[in-house]
């Protein structure tokens, strides 16, 4: 269970760090993967960590934090699939509005989310 937890909070600080220190290349590869992909493929990614999330929530001391943030990734997965009331396009064209100050400021809180999840595992 340790496992998940040290790679699920690895790829987060990877991803706040790569999205700080290489800021345009990881604003194209954002938008390249949200108009290349299929939004029903899409949901399947934050899905898959809110259950990999759940699953192993128990091995840290903060389990309920850890079931929250799981749960939550299941719901964005739900409604990225059914996508209620165009839900999808919208977020999409508001994510592609951030500047680069915004892009940063989610690597920032992913680089601090990574760090914290890491450091509750018992």
């Amino acid at each position: 269970m340790k496992y998940i937890i040290y790679l699920l909070g690895f790829l987060w600080i990877a991803a706040g760090a790569i999205a700080i220190l290489y800021t345009d290349d990881y604003k194209a590869y954002f938008k390249g993967m949200m108009n290349r992909l299929d939004r029903k493929m899409l949901a399947i990614i934050p899905a898959v960590f809110g259950l990999l999330l759940l699953f192993a929530a128990s091995s840290t001391t903060h389990s309920g934090f850890i079931r929250l943030i799981g749960i939550l990734g299941i719901v964005k997965g739900v409604l990225i699939y059914f996508n209620p009331g165009g839900l999808f396009e919208i977020s999409k064209d508001w994510v592609e509005t951030f500047s680069d100050q915004g892009y940063r400021l989610v690597g920032i809180i992913a680089l601090v989310l990574g760090t914290v999840v890491i450091s509750w595992i018992q």
